[in-house]
């Protein structure tokens, strides 16, 4: 398997689906961002759940393979982020075995990174 196949499966794993929203928060960047973070640092993992059916690439939330893939190759996402569900992206976050002890300090670590850049403009 190469590796953009692997990173989507990755994120793939991580998300399930519901209605795409308009209203992009920092908040919902920064889950976005952690999740593709630890998909790519913790892949095994993400495959074992795919691998086990407990998630499949179904799941994925409106949005999420657009910006997976502009990411994986280096490309600017920004302007698809109106398109994704982030209402499905939390949902999948929240839900994830390790959300408590390795996305949630991320999530709030890039959080707070996003709001004190917005603070300093």
């Amino acid at each position: 398997m190469n590796f953009k196949l692997s990173a989507l499966a990755a994120i793939a794993a991580a998300s399930v689906a519901s209605a795409a929203t308009t209203t992009v928060t920092a908040y919902d960047v920064a889950e976005l961002e952690a999740i593709m973070s630890d998909a790519k640092t913790h892949l095994f993992q993400y495959m074992l759940l795919v691998y086990s059916g407990s998630l499949s690439f179904s799941d994925l939330p409106a949005g999420v393979l657009d910006v997976a893939m502009d990411a994986i190759d280096n490309k600017d996402y920004s302007s698809l982020l109106t398109e994704v569900d982030f209402a499905g992206v939390n949902s999948m976050v929240t839900a994830l075995p390790w959300y408590s002890s390795r996305l949630l300090p991320e999530i709030n670590s890039i959080y707070s990174k996003e709001q004190a850049t917005a603070t300093l403009l």
